[in-house]
């Protein structure tokens, strides 16, 4: 429990960050909570994860991380947003230091606000330590922006240490100030 109410500290203190997305994802075994802040006028943004897994043996996910998108990376689409990333991921068993992409668009020629969000993420065994060979991550989720800053939305992630840590489709909602 310590460890959840730090990531939600953790989570606050971007509050105060400019270019800040905050959210909180829930299924019927795990909470998470996610925060992204910029840390440079260049489109860098520091980021959290924090999954808490509801088992027997309490092994939660911890996620940090960077990610470098839009005109940085040099790739500028209109309309789409791609991202690289770069995390340090830990469970009480396993570390992996993954690389990854990311895409971000809204859905053009709807009268209302809806975005498609995904991230994939993959650590080879030179990059995995303790236990773990290997980690993947894949997670996409669709949304709505009811007003400007606000989001709800629907997504499924995937997390693999070796094997299925945790799969699951998940509801949130989201901050971004």
């Amino acid at each position: 429990m310590k460890k959840f109410i730090s990531g939600i500290l953790i989570a606050g203190s971007c509050l105060f960050a400019q270019n800040t997305n905050v959210n909180l994802q829930i299924t019927n075994s795990t909470i998470g909570v996610y925060a992204e802040s910029g840390i440079t006028q260049n489109n860098i943004k520091a980021r959290g994860f924090f999954l808490y897994n509801d088992n027997s043996n309490k092994n939660n996910f911890f996620l940090l991380g960077v990610k470098a998108e839009g005109n940085l990376i040099g790739v500028n689409i209109q309309n789409i947003k791609f991202s690289l990333i770069a995390d340090f991921v830990h469970t009480k068993d396993n570390t992996a230091i993954p690389l990854g992409f990311g895409v971000f668009s809204y859905i053009p020629n709807l009268n209302i606000p809806v975005f498609v969000r995904a991230e994939a993420e993959y650590a080879p065994k030179v990059l995995s330590f303790d236990n773990a060979d290997r980690f993947s991550r894949f997670d996409v989720n669709v949304g709505y922006s009811p007003i400007t800053n606000a989001e709800i939305f629907a997504g499924y992630r995937n997390l693999s240490f070796n094997h299925n840590y945790n799969s699951a489709l998940y509801i949130g909602l989201g901050y971004n100030f």
